[in-house]
């Protein structure tokens, strides 16, 4: 993921299907139910930084990774990886993908996609 040499965190946007976003979202969201959720984000930001994750619905520490859920401008919720290195990875459909080249990731030309990406889903 990180293909930069300088040590700089890198971000990539995986291009997959809406059932498939949807499907991780719901996994997300199970699991920030049954965590102690501000207690392990706290622990997971004393080692790894606090400056991604200020306004989201939902966060998840599985192993090393933060993910956590990113509202889109239209509402719609994508989830999102962050690293202990501070990659990140952010989900996306194609009709969202725009919404995060500002964010620093890159422009959607670097984003890749990974498996059928059926948009009408």
């Amino acid at each position: 993921m990180n293909d930069d040499t300088s040590g700089r965190p890198q971000g990539e946007i995986v291009v997959i299907d809406r059932r498939a976003i949807n499907d991780m979202v719901g996994k997300v969201a199970q699991v920030a139910e049954q965590q102690h959720t501000e207690v392990e984000l706290r622990e997971w930001q004393s080692r790894h930084g606090s400056e991604h994750v200020d306004d989201t619905l939902a966060y998840a520490v599985v192993g090393e990774t933060l993910m956590y859920l990113h509202t889109c401008s239209d509402g719609v919720v994508v989830p999102v990886a962050l690293y202990p290195n501070g990659n990140t990875k952010i989900y996306s459909d194609h009709e969202h993908v725009g919404e995060f080249a500002p964010a620093g990731l890159g422009s959607p030309a670097r984003a890749r996609a990974e498996g059928p990406t059926d948009a009408s889903s």
